[in-house]
């Protein structure tokens, strides 16, 4: 438990992700709300688009500014345990989105926030520990001598 706790210590990086969620979240939000209301097209199909559209936003935010990896030697592959982790996070979304609203009767924005809130923490946890984990930045960042 300790170990977990420790993962949060760093202020900066828990701000920057923070903001950095904040504009992620804020996306799909917007997004779900547009296709949903605007568009007309069911929550749950809504809720992928949204999702696709704020990951996409969210890994160029965590990878270049939250994590500070400005690197472009290894972002194919970070890309790739993003894109896993990614559909691991929306295959939890659209589970919690069924629960909180078909089940429990929430309203979708509503339920949408909580589900965010609980992928936010899972998924800062696996990039600060495996996607961009800090010592994957610091050599990928120095330039090799002659």
């Amino acid at each position: 438990m300790r170990f977990l706790i420790d993962q949060f210590k760093d202020f900066r990086i828990v701000f920057k992700y923070g903001v950095s969620g904040c504009i992620a979240a804020s996306t799909q939000l917007g997004i779900l709300a547009f296709l949903v209301e605007k568009i007309h097209i069911s929550y749950l199909v809504a809720v992928i688009w949204a999702f696709v559209c704020s990951a996409l936003v969210s890994f160029s935010l965590q990878k270049f500014w939250t994590f500070r990896d400005n690197s472009l030697t290894r972002v194919h592959f970070q890309m790739i345990q993003y894109v896993f982790l990614a559909f691991a996070m929306l295959t939890l979304n659209v589970a919690f989105m069924y629960l909180f609203v078909d089940i429990i009767h929430l309203w979708y924005i509503f339920a949408q926030v909580i589900t965010i809130g609980i992928t936010a923490v899972i998924s800062f946890l696996f990039n600060k520990l495996f996607i961009f984990r800090k010592e994957d930045v610091e050599s990928s960042s120095h330039i090799a001598p002659d």
